[in-house]
């Protein structure tokens, strides 16, 4: 195990090849911030930066995934707009402050990503649940709790979430869930597909890092290109564009060193040797 950076609003470790990312703010159940979020996006760019990492699990301290927003933020924007006189002051209160802008990842930063995994161990809510949307698997404990709750907060789903949450548990279900605002538990997460396991609380770190290795331990090029393709072709109208695409990177890949190796490997018999 390596220790990585020290962050305020998130913990950092490495263990084998997997980049473990906890929210770090167990006080308010991990309650999202803009600095939390610019933490996250850092420690995944270092993690797609290292060779040593091939896959990072994202998990919350203490009882929460995390809660939502944290609303002394959205009261201290109120009362800013409030006092605003121009449209340009009422747009600047909702903005993220100015030196976490650039820090903010969008989707196309997670589709680029190597493999992220949500190990969710309590309440994703808000927020809470849509950053995970964009990422590539969701892993729930039996006490996970799950809230599209935009609309009881009198706003609207965000962070490509109406795009994302179709896809993955089809528009009926996104629009129950949207439009009530209501908390399902675990088992039902699992139904509508938005998880793709539960385990028991108490093995779920356990489980999503045996996972999240087990994808690391693979070519790391041909798992991120993988991903990429798949993220970026689930959206495409053109199949011929979907073939270019893919035929563009695996003739790519036929001249990496990853692929040599399983050929070699398979030819002799023995276990391959990726990522060296």
């Amino acid at each position: 195990m390596t220790q990585a950076t020290t962050y305020e609003q998130i913990l950092y470790e490495q263990q084998g090849r997997v980049g473990l990312i906890t929210l770090n703010r167990p006080e308010r159940l991990n309650a999202w911030t803009w600095k939390m979020n610019g933490e996250i996006a850092d420690a995944i760019t270092r993690c797609n930066d290292d060779d040593g990492v091939g896959a990072v699990v994202i998990t919350g301290a203490g009882r929460g995934f995390c809660s939502g927003a944290d609303m002394g933020a959205f009261d201290r924007a109120i009362d800013r707009r409030s006092e605003a006189t121009t449209e340009e002051e009422r747009r600047a209160a909702s903005a993220p402050p100015a030196g976490l802008r650039a820090d903010t990842p969008g989707v196309g930063f997670y589709q680029q990503s190597k493999p992220i995994i949500c190990a969710v161990n309590g309440p994703a809510i808000g927020v809470g649940l849509t950053m995970t949307l964009t990422m590539d698997l969701r892993i729930a404990s039996d006490q996970a709790r799950f809230s599209m709750r935009f609309v009881r907060m009198g706003i609207v789903p965000e962070a490509s979430s109406t795009l994302y949450l179709p896809q993955i548990v089809g528009l009926s279900n996104a629009l129950e869930l949207s439009m009530t605002g209501r908390i399902i538990d675990a088992a039902e997460a699992l139904r509508y597909g938005l998880v793709s396991r539960v385990v028991p609380h108490d093995q779920l770190l356990p489980e999503t890092m045996a996972l999240a290795q087990e994808i690391a331990d693979n070519p790391t090029d041909a798992v991120r290109a993988a991903k990429q393709l798949l993220h970026r072709n689930m959206i495409e109208q053109d199949r011929d564009a979907v073939r270019r695409r893919e035929g563009a990177v695996i003739t790519k890949q036929y001249e990496s060193a990853n692929h040599k190796e399983a050929v070699r490997a398979f030819i002799e018999k023995r276990q391959p040797r990726f990522n060296q």
